[in-house]
């Protein structure tokens, strides 16, 4: 059931950010933005210090690890369209879980792959939707992020590739993400 209700509304925020474009919904969303309400832009400043200490990063590691829990914020157009936390596993697995309506599928899989120093590709497999809960598809989240000197962040970029159930493409949608390295206290 939770599924067959994910993110009807999607379409809307996509065509008011993307003009070029109609998706039908995603269970992790845009990935998460749910037009029934405005995106909340929550200050990263809430949950991580601008420089972690070294105890903070993972061990062995100068501070160039994707590996931890992140506050994520994805933007479009210069407009806040999700946010999220997002852990990163030394396995090359990931959830992340955003601020959309858990009725909606708020919480995503992907794998990951560093693909150069300090420098990390994401993939999130995510069912596509219509309006009357039938599976329409797919979507493909892909992430491409650089984690700074320090390790307390990293940013980058995202699209969203959606194809139909045949895998013929159906349009795709970009933006930028910035994170902070959550810390225990």
């Amino acid at each position: 059931m939770q599924r067959r209700m994910t993110t009807i509304a999607v379409t809307g925020a996509l065509l008011a950010v993307s003009a070029t474009f109609e998706p039908d919904a995603t269970a992790c969303s845009l990935p998460g933005y749910s037009a029934l309400r405005a995106p909340v832009s929550i200050p990263p400043s809430l949950f991580a210090p601008a420089a972690p200490s070294q105890a903070a990063i993972p061990s062995g590691d100068s501070g160039g690890s994707i590996v931890g829990l992140w506050f994520v914020t994805f933007s479009s157009g210069g407009a806040v369209v999700d946010q999220a936390f997002d852990a990163w596993h030394s396995d090359g697995t990931e959830i992340l879980n955003d601020l959309t309506n858990p009725i909606e599928g708020n919480v995503c899989l992907g794998a990951w792959t560093q693909t150069g120093p300090q420098t990390f590709k994401l993939k999130h497999p995510s069912w596509t939707f219509d309006s009357s809960g039938n599976l329409t598809g797919v979507a493909y989240i892909i992430e491409s992020v650089t984690v700074a000197s320090g390790g307390g962040t990293y940013e980058g970029n995202y699209s969203i590739y959606f194809y139909d159930t045949s895998g013929n493409p159906e349009g795709s949608f970009q933006g930028t993400i910035k994170a902070n390295r959550v810390l225990p206290d």
